[in-house]
């Protein structure tokens, strides 16, 4: 009976210490499950982003991405709607918030990050508001066949590049670089930051293409307008009616509220324009506007003979297609007489749907490719 008691004590005693052996065997899996799930997340983050060459609050949403010189706006391009979201993800935060320290930024508020350290905190990292800005919808983005645009941002809200003449920071990556293999510097120098205080700072972009193998084109050719007469595109289900305007200010002879200049230049001479040749571009939808596009008669300018623009896009849910229809306008020969009266007068006009697919674009998609040496083996 003793020895049967002594046994059970033993089995007991045993049990007692496997115990916590195991339940720290299964927190130690866990740990090492959730610190690989990280890793894996944080680098897929990196592929996807592109790292700014310098210090900017811009966030160039529509802009053509250049290997060599990053985000090319085009001033002809008009502006797109863009959104702003709060990043909760910790990953994404703490992946921000080093790169703002990189290019030699601080949390404009709560605790000071020091210029040149290598990561910052879980807490510092929320501290910096992390915001995600993109466009209301894609379909604004002005995509072109193998070219890249900016369709994402991380910017920090509470971020700001010190004014301090001795500090110098930078991050030795170029436009086209994967963002892990940047390595954040900071030097000393004599250099002033003068000019780039201010709080926020945009540290990423994301980019996407046109997919060209999902690229559908049809277009209608170039068909003459008509003065005071209507050229009909049945398949496009649109029409288009052209018109001499004078404007008369205050006498109802006032061009649409709607209007769009064929150019910069004549829209910023719009005031003093006196007659103005109008290409209305009505669609038979009634759900979409008419929209009329306007080339300076009088004064006419010579540089505003040309429109091509986009005058309706919808992403299409069921295909995930951005279709979109633009049209193409040339005046070949239009003046006016002495009293305001058509003198002459030649155009063309073209439409053309597109159907298409994006892709993302990552950082080792654009790397140069490497120049061979001549050598042969």
């Amino acid at each position: 009976m003793r020895k049967q008691s002594v046994f059970i004590r033993g089995t007991l005693l045993l049990a007692f210490l496997a115990i916590p052996a195991l339940m720290g065997g299964c927190v130690y899996t866990g740990g090492s499950a959730m610190d690989t799930h990280k890793k894996g997340m944080s680098s897929i983050t990196e592929e996807e982003y592109f790292v700014t060459k310098k210090p900017v609050d811009k966030a160039f949403i529509g802009a053509a991405w250049s290997r060599q010189f990053g985000p090319i706006e085009d001033p002809a391009t008009e502006n797109i709607r863009t959104k702003k979201e709060r990043s909760l993800s910790g990953i994404q935060q703490d992946f921000a918030y080093n790169l703002g320290i990189g290019l030699g930024g601080q949390l404009a508020a709560g605790p000071q990050a020091e210029v040149g350290a290598g990561g910052g905190s879980a807490e510092r990292a929320k501290l910096s508001g992390l915001e995600i800005i993109s466009p209301v919808t894609l379909a604004d983005i002005p995509f072109e066949p193998k070219l890249s645009y900016v369709t994402e941002a991380l910017r920090l809200a509470n971020f700001r590049i010190s004014d301090e003449k001795s500090n110098k920071a930078g991050i030795n990556v170029g436009a086209g670089t994967v963002v892990g293999s940047g390595t954040a510097t900071a030097e000393v120098g004599t250099g002033a930051r003068r000019g780039t205080e201010g709080d926020g700072l945009v540290v990423a972009y994301k980019l996407h293409m046109i997919d060209p193998k999902s690229y559908v084109k049809q277009d209608s050719g170039s068909v003459p307008l008509v003065l005071d007469g209507v050229v009909d595109f049945p398949k496009a289900h649109m029409i288009a009616k052209t018109r001499l305007q004078l404007i008369d200010p205050g006498t109802g002879r006032s061009l649409p509220r709607n209007i769009l200049w064929a150019c910069p230049r004549a829209d910023a001479k719009s005031r003093d324009m006196v007659a103005a040749w109008v290409v209305e571009l009505r669609s038979t939808d009634p759900k979409r506007r008419t929209m009329n596009v306007a080339f300076p008669a009088w004064p006419a300018i010579e540089e505003c003979q040309n429109f091509t623009g986009v005058i309706h896009s919808f992403i299409d849910p069921l295909t995930d297609k951005i279709n979109r229809q633009k049209i193409s306008i040339m005046l070949i020969d239009a003046e006016v007489t002495d009293n305001l009266k058509p003198k002459k007068w030649e155009a063309r006009v073209s439409l053309i749907d597109e159907a298409f697919n994006i892709k993302m674009v990552k950082p080792a998609d654009l790397e140069a490719p490497r120049q061979s040496s001549g050598q042969t083996n």
